[in-house]
């Protein structure tokens, strides 16, 4: 955030200052703020110039961004997002696989969720087991940056601190960045096939534009 003075950053309600200890800690320190929105701010300088300005000029705001997919399983594997898949409401909100421009994403956690019978349906079923031993992976523009990850992950009262988390979400250590236009693929693939479809959400901090 070195593109930002102290001052800026509070009008723009990004941080708290305490001192002249500088801007990042200004950031890291910001009173209240939440996990999702801790790893946005401290990603914020990496934001184009006009972005930042937007938000000290009160021309843009920080918001949630649940970005989401649904698909069936097709055989042993699922393509939630894909580049041919245009955006079509309660189906998916991320129009041919890339964020739409200038919204760029900090995204913090995943979430997945099932259901047995349709692609518009309630997505409240448990997990079978033969999707619960499946292994997921997240392209970014090509790259690979998550492979062969335990669907297992996503799954509530296996790791005994997620028990207090929403069902189905996995909060990653190491958020990434998502650029507009960026293409984006979300798979999953099963030892053997299940019969139902799956919902994904992105789950981060974006800006708005006012």
């Amino acid at each position: 955030m070195e593109d930002l003075t102290n001052e800026e950053i509070i009008l723009a309600g990004l941080g708290h200052r305490r001192g002249s200890a500088g801007l990042k800690r200004a950031v890291r320190n910001e009173i209240g703020a939440s996990r999702f929105r801790r790893q946005f701010l401290d990603r914020v300088h990496l934001l184009p110039k006009s972005i930042q300005r937007a938000l000290i000029n009160k021309k843009a705001q920080i918001s949630d961004a649940p970005y989401y997919a649904t698909a069936p399983i097709k055989g042993t594997r699922a393509e939630l997002i894909k580049l041919s898949v245009p955006e079509e409401i309660g189906i998916t909100n991320i129009d041919n696989g890339k964020l739409g421009k200038d919204r760029h994403l900090t995204l913090s956690g995943i979430r997945v969720l099932f259901d047995a019978t349709a692609n518009d349906g309630a997505f409240i079923d448990q997990f079978p087991t033969d999707l619960l031993n499946a292994e997921w992976e997240l392209e970014l523009n090509g790259r690979k940056v998550f492979e062969k990850m335990p669907f297992r992950k996503f799954f509530d009262g296996f790791y005994g601190y997620n028990i207090n988390k929403p069902f189905g979400l996995y909060l990653l250590n190491n958020p990434k960045v998502i650029n507009p236009q960026t293409p984006i693929e979300f798979n999953i693939n099963l030892p053997k096939q299940v019969n139902g479809f799956l919902k994904v959400f992105l789950e981060g901090t974006t800006v708005y534009g006012f």
